[in-house]
């Protein structure tokens, strides 16, 4: 009953151990989690596959997100303590800088992804603020009011489209998922849709004084050096998560009708990822066609889907978004994958 739940907690659990344990003993210790959030990550991907499902216990959905959430605020100020303030050679530091983005990148992305869909104001609110500490808080309008009911559209700034590369997907996506977050969380107040007038309910009012306090606090802890290292780790986190938007809907489009609407998103407007270790350590975030098809499904309950029906990535998610930051072997990998899916699934 408990196996299953303790395989998602050691999995995102233990690279946090190895980062501290890194930052603690200095040295090439700050490899062991790099080591495991790349090279292992990958080879167990490989090795293991995908394993079936166990049973589960519903009551302990919300503890490891809620850890995570707590963890992850922690990590935050450890990461910036070591490399601002610590003293170390510049290849601890490179280690530790890398080790702790890649965790951000990977775990607390998905943490926050999972908790801003959880109905609870805690935990709405610790996925929101995770989101607001990458420099990232818009992330949380633009996904719950854009992505969810446009993916796979001309009207979601986060579905990149067929040849487009990720660097041009990424400046579209984080200012397109900024504006027209904006303009949705103000349609839904009866506000002028591109006002920028806002009080403090409005989301975008705790987005960007959050993301100042965060800044305010660096640069209290550790000066300029604080601030200088916090921001490289909010571009990292915010690669990384763009990097996910990119692989999980590239090329994928739903149809467009006379009358201006589209088809109902299908389990065929997402790529997905059959590997066990990743969608543990990303709490099952490559099973999203099921995501999309029940978005407030909690993450243990989330279903895969066979390649008949959603289409799957060729390599680990984790291999897919390296490969996307060279465009012209992501299209020689995916553009192919992509055509042979249209003429065979129905529209």
């Amino acid at each position: 009953m408990i196996r299953y739940i303790s395989q998602f907690s050691i999995v995102t659990l233990l690279p946090a151990f190895l980062l501290v344990v890194g930052v603690k003993w200095g040295g090439w210790w700050p490899l062991l989690g790099v080591l495991y959030l790349t090279l292992v990550n990958q080879v167990l991907d490989r090795v293991i596959g995908e394993l079936p499902d166990s049973p589960l216990e519903p009551s302990l959905q919300r503890v490891l997100p809620i850890t995570l959430a707590i963890l992850h605020f922690c990590l935050l100020g450890i990461a910036i303590w070591a490399l601002a303030l610590n003293t170390g050679t510049i290849a601890e530091k490179i280690l530790i800088f890398i080790g702790f983005g890649l965790f951000f990148a990977n775990v607390s992305n998905a943490n926050g992804h999972e908790l801003i869909h959880r109905r609870t104001r805690l935990e709405f609110r610790l996925g929101k603020w995770i989101f607001i500490s990458h420099l990232f808080g818009h992330h949380t309008s633009a996904h719950l009011l854009l992505h969810h009911p446009y993916v796979a559209t001309k009207f979601d700034p986060n579905s990149a489209r067929l040849n487009e590369s990720f660097f041009q997907f990424a400046r579209r996506a984080w200012i397109g998922s900024f504006k027209m977050g904006l303009m949705a969380e103000n349609t839904r107040r009866g506000l002028p849709a591109d006002s920028i007038r806002f009080g403090p309910k409005h989301p975008y009012f705790s987005y960007f004084f959050g993301a100042l306090a965060f800044l305010l606090l660096c640069w209290g802890l550790a000066g300029w050096q604080g601030v200088f290292w916090y921001l490289g780790l909010a571009v990292f986190t915010q690669t990384g998560l763009l990097l996910t938007d990119y692989i999980q809907h590239y090329g994928l489009s739903r149809c467009e009708f006379s009358d201006g609407k589209f088809e109902p998103a299908a389990p065929r407007h997402s790529w997905n990822s059959p590997h066990w270790f990743t969608r543990h350590l990303t709490l099952n975030a490559v099973r999203h066609s099921d995501h999309h098809a029940k978005p407030m499904r909690p993450y243990t309950e989330l279903q895969a889907y066979p390649a008949e029906i959603a289409p799957e990535m060729p390599y680990p998610a984790g291999t897919m978004s390296f490969i996307a930051l060279f465009p012209a072997l992501w299209r020689k990998v995916m553009n192919p994958r992509v055509a042979a899916l249209k003429p065979t699934w129905p529209a």
